[in-house]
């Protein structure tokens, strides 16, 4: 009964903690609504297979589930949702053309071998659990007794607050065991593939001399730059020979788009934050006149403020700074403001309704009491405490009424962000009123707690606060104003020629996005812009769009345009002309550069001469990228070319990204660490095993014709 009566035990702290957050288990609106009107059932295909947007939608809701429980979180931003999108993607694909190849081959894991994994409590997705045993590590009786409460619930005798924490941690669990499943039929797959690889001494040792030789080398480079673009002339046989030679690294894992985009922020006017200003100190004088019978949660919300009225005093540590700030500079009616904050960009004011002394933290245990009957609740209750006071063992009487009795701490930060009313405010204000070793005996609207406080730490002021505090908005007008300009502008301007010559005479600022794709869930960083993604892989080149509203809280308007379309694949020439030119302009350069070191025999020769720059570089090595100081950049080719340098001989020119260089080695071959063959062999396998599962998996990818139109839908 660990398991139930761990949980059973915080109770209370459940009804604040937990209880207080349960849009936990409601998903954001961005993937809630599968747009059921505009009639579309799939959001890609894998390999042929379309994938419908229902069953995405049900992995998307279980992940995001697991992942709220998991990290703690009440409430995940737009960013985590969108990678939450991504991962349940990758683990569909991943999943999909896997479980392809293993059926061909009749590669299967068993129940039994999933059993086995668990029962040894290693693999390290067990190692991070709500099933841990008070060591840290994996309990699996821990596990087998909660799924055997969990099989014989009965929904109806529980609270809703302790069966959704039941149902999300047996979720989290489902989520674990199939981790563990595909991670055992993955690396069943990869072991067969990689059974074939070993490694033998000669390629181990050359494998350690270029991992771990090093040596110091002087270097003389000339930057490219020193040659103007306009005097290199490069022809079509450059070009196609550069695309050759980088071909590779000009595919297209996914379409992609090139465009074109006005983002116009809507932004408060003057007469917005006046008009702001005035309402705060309308509502700052309610604020003062009200009395102590006053709902000041009611008036709280009925003024629109951005922080809620908590029947809990709250310590300083969790009220926003600019309101700390002020504190102590509060008139003699305990009220400050109004007052702008540049911070949060919000107009404010406060009143001091009470000051105390509170706990910083509490460790406490409780016996809940709560049989449907006020008498017999008090009954029972009164009769714990008074057997209590009599000596008895708080733990042993917990046990009576199936609970453990075990003492927690709870943390004034886990409660007093909450606006805190009812039972929850006259159960921790007890609790905060108590002193170690104290019992007492709390009815609350639901049955009884009888609490004993364990332990207590530090005593921090304390604050029954009501705080205004109003984010300045922009207005209708406002946003009439900024609509209507943007409209006649995009009215004018109709084609993206049109946007380019006149977007800044007119104050809008063009930005241009080569490379756009559809997971990128939002255009130009802009929140919520969703709408304005959807229409840009619909359009056709040279379209532009009509105004989209986006951003948070509607405060952006998008105008975008489609420039160029890069389908699947390899890039054309001339589609990659701009990526390229770069590259074949370097080559003439290097050409014509390398003349210079012609009867040149050591890098001294060249301390003197014109545009030639000098660097001492240490440990160059084979594996790792140079970093030269003069042109501020990581060069992969001098270390290779170092490697095979004998000492102060002077190399060859050496072609740089940046440069052009020559180099000259001036201290021995180093090894800081002795040639262990057995090690180094065990090591090279592990890389080989890891780098041709991961290349093995992007060639089934790229074989099964992965389609992502997520976009349509989520």
């Amino acid at each position: 009964m660990a398991t139930l009566q761990k949980i059973r035990s915080k109770g209370p702290l459940l009804l604040i903690v937990i209880g207080l957050a349960m849009l936990a288990f409601i998903l954001g609106d961005a993937w809630k609504i599968i747009r059921p009107n505009q009639g579309v059932q799939y959001i890609g295909s894998i390999d042929g297979k379309k994938v419908s947007a229902m069953d995405f939608q049900n992995e998307l809701e279980n992940y995001s589930e697991v992942v709220r429980f998991s990290s703690g979180l009440q409430d995940l931003t737009e960013e985590q949702n969108n990678q939450i999108k991504d991962e349940v993607w990758s683990v569909m694909v991943r999943r999909a053309i896997l479980e392809k190849e293993t059926d061909a081959i009749g590669l299967k894991v068993t129940d039994a071998e999933v059993r086995d994994v668990i029962s040894k409590g290693t693999d390290p997705v067990l190692q991070n659990t709500p099933f841990n045993g008070s060591d840290g590590t994996f309990d699996v009786d821990y596990l087998k007794t909660f799924l055997a409460i969990y099989k014989d619930l009965d929904p109806s005798a529980m609270s809703v607050q302790d069966m959704r924490q039941y149902d999300a941690m047996y979720k989290y669990w489902l989520y674990i065991e199939d981790n563990i499943k595909s991670n055992l039929l993955y690396s069943k797959y990869i072991s067969l593939v990689t059974a074939g690889l070993i490694s033998n001494p000669v390629v181990a040792k050359d494998s350690y001399e270029t991992r771990v030789m090093r040596s110091d080398v002087v270097m003389a480079s000339i930057p490219y730059s020193q040659i103007a673009d306009s005097t290199v002339s490069v022809t079509t046989a450059d070009m196609k020979k550069v695309y050759a030679d980088n071909k590779e690294r000009l595919f297209n894992y996914s379409e992609n788009r090139d465009i074109y985009y006005i983002d116009a922020a809507i932004l408060p006017s003057d007469a917005d934050r006046k008009a702001l200003l005035s309402e705060v100190n309308e509502q700052t004088t309610q604020l003062i006149e009200a009395d102590a019978e006053t709902d000041f949660a009611a008036l709280l919300r009925r003024v629109g403020s951005d922080i809620t009225y908590s029947e809990v005093p709250r310590s300083a540590a969790v009220l926003p700074e600019d309101i700390v700030e002020r504190l102590d500079s509060v008139g003699s009616d305990g009220v400050f403001g109004p007052y702008y904050n540049a911070a949060d960009d919000t107009y404010n004011s406060f009143r001091i309704l009470s000051k105390d002394m509170g706990y910083d933290s509490i460790q406490f245990s409780v016996i809940q009491i709560a049989s449907g009957q006020e008498a017999e609740d008090v009954r029972i209750s009164d009769s714990i405490v008074d057997a209590l006071k009599k000596g008895g063992v708080f733990a042993d009487i917990a046990a009576k009424y199936s609970q453990s009795g075990e003492s927690n701490w709870l943390v004034s930060e886990a409660y007093e962000p909450a606006s805190i009313t009812g039972d929850n405010a006259v159960y921790l204000n007890k609790l905060n009123s108590m002193k170690k070793g104290e019992i007492a005996n709390v009815r609350l609207s639901g049955g009884n707690l009888i609490i004993k406080v364990d332990d207590v730490r530090n005593k921090v002021d304390k604050y029954n606060i009501a705080i205004i505090k109003r984010q300045v908005e922009f207005s209708d007008e406002t946003s009439n104003s900024v609509y209507n300009a943007l409209s006649q502008f995009v009215a004018a301007n109709k084609t993206l020629e049109d946007l380019k010559n006149n977007a800044e005479n007119s104050d809008f600022r063009l930005l241009y996005y080569p490379g756009f794709e559809s997971f990128s869930y939002n255009v130009g960083g802009v929140p919520r812009s969703h709408e304005a993604l959807r229409w840009i892989f619909e359009a056709n080149e040279g379209e532009v769009s009509r105004i989209f509203e986006a951003g948070q809280a509607n405060d952006h308007l998008l105008v975008v345009a489609v420039d160029k379309i890069h389908p699947q694949g390899y890039r054309s020439i001339k589609d990659a002309a701009a990526s390229i030119s770069r590259l074949a302009i370097n080559d003439k350069k290097f050409e014509s550069l390398k003349n210079r070191f012609d009867g040149i025999s050591s890098v001294a020769d060249l301390r003197n001469a014109s545009g030639v720059n000098i660097d001492t570089v240490q440990y160059v090595n084979f594996n790792n990228s140079a970093y030269v100081s003069s042109s501020a950049s990581n060069e992969a080719t001098i270390g290779p070319a170092v490697s095979r340098l004998s000492r102060d001989v002077l190399s060859k020119p050496i072609k740089g990204d940046n440069c052009i260089y020559v180099v000259q080695k001036i201290s021995p071959d180093s090894y800081p660490t002795e040639f262990d063959a057995e090690a180094e062999s065990a090591r090279l396998n592990s890389i080989s095993a890891s780098q041709i599962g991961n290349s093995l998996l992007q060639e089934l990818f790229f074989q099964a014709h992965i389609e992502d139109t997520r976009y349509k839908v989520f």
